[in-house]
This record gives C-alpha cells, structure tokens and sequence, in this order.
C-alpha cells in the first residue's frame, strides 16, 4: 500500500520529522491538521465573492509571485521541478480517511486540495470551494453555493453529489476523531437542492457553521463509490488518488519517490513548478548527504551542529527559520494497559530519573524549543502552577524503592517479586533526534536499574502500533493545542482507542475537561485549565519533553516564495525558482 487555538487550513504543507496523532487510520480532524512540522502552511486568495456564478477562467493563468525579489536575483521563471527530500516513513497511503502519517497528509493535501471554505489563522472564513454560506432557520440550515467550473483531475466536475457523498463517508467511518464524531452528530440531513447548491441541516441550530466541518477537503463519488470501504486496503493499493488539488499524481504505484504534476486545470490557477517530487531516504545522514550533493532541493534541519556542516559542505546552501502554525509537543508515550507503566509512581520515577533538558539541548537548535512540563506551553494564557519534574535520580530511586523495587538478584536491575521492571521502547528508525532522545533515556534510566529496551520501527509501524495499543513505551510527537477540543482527544476517557492512545483514565480529568465544554466565559475557564495541568502533570500519563516553537529548512538559494524567515512555510503551489536547479 502506498500509504492557542488556531485550525490549520487544509492546504498546509508538512515538513520534517514530526508524525501526528492518529494510529491505525487517519482520523477526520487530522485532515485540519496537514502537518508533519505543525502549522507550515500558505493560505491562497480567493477572488469568488457570494452571488457570483462562475468561476474566472484562469486554468492557464499562474499565481503572480508573492516574494519582492533583490534585483540580483533575476525574475521569476515559470515552470521547473523541486525535489524535497524526507526520511523514509514506510508504505504510503494517500486518502484522506486512511492516512496516518503527516507525511501522508503532506501530500494528500497538494492532490486533494481545499475544502468548501478555507479558515485562515486568525479563524477568519472565506470562499473555497464553495461561497459563503446562506444561514437559515436561526442555523438550522446552512446552504453552500458551489462554484461551477471546478473539476477533478481526471476532467469530471465537481457537484453536490460529491460534497453530500464526502460528509457522508466521513460521519460513516469506521475509525473517526472523538472531536469531530460530536460534530458530526449534529447533522441531521445533507440534500442537494440542485447540481451545485448543497443544504446541511442541523439537528440543533448553530451561531456559526464549524470550521472543522467546512475545511473537509471534497473526496471524488465517481472513483470512490461502493467498495471503497469494505476493502479500503486493496482499492487504495490499486487506485490512483484524484482530487481537487493543484497537484496531480504522475505515477503510479509509488515506492520511494512520489511525484506530483501540475494540474493545468485547478481552479486557482496553474501552480507554477511543473513538478514536485519527494524523495525518500533511509536516515537524516543520508537526507542530508543527498542535500549536499544537489540531488534534492530542501530538506528540514534538526540540529546546531547540522546547520553548522552543512553550510561548511554547501556553502550556497540558504537557511531558514520557520514556526509552526500550532503546537505539538514531544513525549515518551506509555501504555497504560501495561503491568507497570499504568503505575502513577513508577511514571514520576521515571520522569525524574531522565534529564529532559539533555534532551532538549541535544535534539534541537539551541532556542528553537522549551522544555514541556505537561501539555500546555508555557506561553498559554491560563498556564498555571509550579510542579516540576526536574532531573532529580536519587528522588525517582526513592519513589521505586517505596513501591518495592529492589535489585534482589545483583544484576544491577530492580526487581520485585522475581519480576524485572523493564520495558521495550518504540522510536521511529532512521531519524537522529529520536536516536539521541533514546539513547539519553535508555543510559539515564539503566543508570538507576530500569532496563529499556530500544526498538526501531518505520513510522508507519510506530504509528499503527500505538493506535492498537501494541507497545509498551513510544517516543511520539503530539499534535495538541490547548482547547478542549484536544484535551478531550488526547486525555478523556471516552477516547480511549481514537485519539487517547496512551489508554489514560482519571475522572477527576474527564471532569474538568467536560467542564470546559460547558463555560463560554473565558475568564471562568483559566481556573480549570490550571487545575486540569496540575492533574496531568501530577500524573505523568506520559514523560512530557519539549515543544518545538522553531524548525529549520535548508533549501536552493534560487527556490523562491517559501515564505518570510520566522513565518509559516508557504505550499510549493506558490513556489518558483529564479534560476533552475542543476
């Protein structure tokens, strides 16, 4: 198979080494969230205002560049291929429904495209796919006016047979996100009222339809019609993906390398590169071996020392700064449904046995991240409260010892009752960051008689696995912002199996979250945010490491429009070059 509070749009482009939530299948959120670095995205303009009826004919025209050239770069050149380079990830599924990966989003994005309306980062709506939509029945009723002209990429239009069939399949899916299961329930009815005009109706009336639901890229009924789910595996493994997107696949199957050509037909006119290819490699040594010797065009970069090598081994090479469009952070993921991990005690003790500010210091750019205490970064509003877990080894001993964790055998590992406390720990094969993360777990907490066991698995794997609860430990990275929303996903009880793949209960958590659903005054609700970051952080549901607030491209100095430093990275739709790579 080839497979806070802000909402990225969905035609986000994801670079790096950061994989998402969602195990097993892609779940229904995530299709807001096409990020493998979070919230590195473009959003594109769109001319259509409510009334208008045809869409301007612009199939042949390209987006005028976005950047203000230096006179010495020369002009914009139309056409060309970039190739971005990323570390192998294992088989790639590119449907919206069955993705897993962010680097699978990645792409699906650039074939599948936006969706009825686009929400930039302010949480501002405008006109996608469809205008604006009419409010009726004090919100029982919202009606979309497509806009004609539109067309998949194999020539057939898009209509409202396909809008009703996206929402349908969606709501109907066998594995979907807590979060937008709520949403979902809401919808009463979806009619089309005519070819291009598309009626949801609600069960319970709404101030404002929800982003969330608005954003849901438009899947194709005519190649994904009756079958599609009863055997997901084997149509996606056959089947060529098709979408609205600006870009096309060239073809097909896929193995490691996907290439994607402009679709001469996308509504907001053709992008401009000809081609983006991404080539994968199967470590970040390699990925940056190939950098170096110009087989690929960008890549992202982890590390000081990186930067450092290769600007001395490409001197051409030009670096940048990007942020993330929303917050993740970087966790060791325990299985609460294991003998030992879903002990509270041992948790503490095996987060003050591990110096996380090595960690920190050693995976990422000096600056570009801070330690994480629990989910919410330091930066939010309501963070609130002193308890941290510092590197205290002899104090997570103590913790052990208390809970009758001995070294009875003299094999300098504890034990209790003949039972070792050991553990086999996941990571994603191939990246240096989590090698190094792993490598200072493993000797810090071998240091007080804990026996872990590294595991290297693709990240497909590592992602199926946590999604099936089959693994003891993960190094994992979490998308999360701090609303209720993911709260609820990541922590509540009743996602335990969808977006709770750590299998966590508390009630006193469940509680508190349910609560924030409840207040619609943002003042009330910084006391149970605190409350709430207390609790988890009290209870370690999983080693909490750092957030990442910057990331690192090395690209082609002639690749131009990517974005300005310190700011989101824009979607190679927008990129071009002044001067053909070599």
């Amino acid at each position: 198979m080839v497979k806070l509070t802000r909402s990225p749009p969905p035609d986000q482009v994801l670079l790096g080494g950061v994989f998402m939530l969602k195990a097993r299948h892609f779940t229904v959120r995530h299709l807001l969230a096409c990020t493998l670095i979070p919230g590195l995205s473009l959003l594109f303009p769109t001319d259509a205002v409510l009334g208008q009826s045809q869409v301007r004919p612009e199939s042949q025209v390209r987006p005028e560049p976005q950047e203000r050239l230096d006179p010495h770069d020369g002009p914009a050149l139309e056409g060309g291929v970039v190739t971005i380079g990323k570390v192998a990830v294992g088989d790639l599924t590119f449907h919206p429904l069955f993705n897993s990966l962010g680097v699978e989003r990645e792409i699906a994005s650039l074939i599948y495209g936006e969706g009825l309306l686009r929400v930039d980062e302010s949480g501002t709506s405008s006109d996608g796919l469809a205008y604006l939509p009419i409010k009726l029945s004090g919100g029982r009723d919202w009606v979309f006016r497509l806009k004609q002209g539109i067309e998949f990429h194999d020539g057939e239009p898009m209509t409202a047979a396909d809008v009703i069939f996206t929402y349908t399949r969606y709501k109907a899916a066998r594995v979907y996100d807590p979060v937008f299961h709520r949403y979902f329930q809401n919808i009463g009815q979806i009619a089309a009222l005519d070819p291009q005009t598309v009626r949801i109706t609600m069960k319970s009336p709404i101030e404002a339809f929800p982003d969330r639901l608005a954003t849901l890229p438009i899947l194709p009924r005519h190649q994904m019609g009756p079958g599609l789910f009863a055997d997901a595996g084997a149509h996606l493994e056959t089947t060529r993906p098709i979408g609205l997107g600006p870009y096309r696949v060239a073809s097909w199957p896929v193995h490691d390398t996907v290439t994607l050509e402009a679709n001469e037909t996308w509504h907001q006119g053709r992008a401009n590169l000809d081609r983006v290819v991404y080539r994968f490699y199967p470590t970040s040594e390699s990925l940056q071996a190939a950098f170096i010797m110009r087989e690929v065009d960008l890549i992202e970069v982890e590390r000081d020392g990186t930067l450092k090598d290769l600007k001395r081994a490409r001197s051409d090479a030009k670096i940048q700064a990007i942020v993330p469009g929303s917050r993740a952070f970087s966790a060791v993921f325990y299985n609460h449904r294991h003998p030992l991990l879903s002990d509270s005690a041992i948790r503490r003790a095996l987060t003050y046995a591990t110096d996380r500010r090595r960690i920190l210091e050693e995976v990422l750019v000096r600056g570009a991240g801070v330690l994480a205490q629990g989910p919410l970064h330091p930066d939010f509003e309501f963070k609130g409260g002193d308890m941290e877990f510092d590197y205290r080894p002899r104090e997570a001993l103590e913790l052990l010892r208390m809970q009758g964790w001995e070294d009875g055998d003299g094999d300098g590992f504890l034990d209790r009752e003949g039972r070792p406390l050991r553990f086999e720990l996941l990571f994603p094969r191939g990246q240096t960051s989590a090698e190094k993360t792993v490598r200072v777990v493993k000797l810090n907490l071998n240091h007080i008689g804990i026996q872990v066991v590294p595991v290297p698995v693709t990240q497909k794997e590592l992602v199926q696995r946590l999604g099936i609860g089959s693994y003891d430990a993960a190094l994992f990275v979490q998308d999360f912002e701090p609303t209720a929303d993911d709260l609820y996903a990541v922590f509540h009880s009743e996602s335990i199996g969808l977006g709770n793949m750590l299998g966590y209960r508390n009630r006193q958590v469940d509680r508190n979250i349910n609560f924030l659903f409840g207040l619609s005054d943002q003042y009330r609700e910084g006391p149970v945010y605190q409350q709430l970051e207390m609790l988890l952080i009290r209870d370690q549901p999983c080693m909490f490491l750092y957030f990442v607030d910057t990331r690192y491209i090395a690209y082609n100095p002639t690749l131009k429009n990517l974005g300005r430093p310190g700011e989101a990275l824009r979607s190679p739709a927008a990129w071009f070059w002044t001067e053909y790579a070599p």
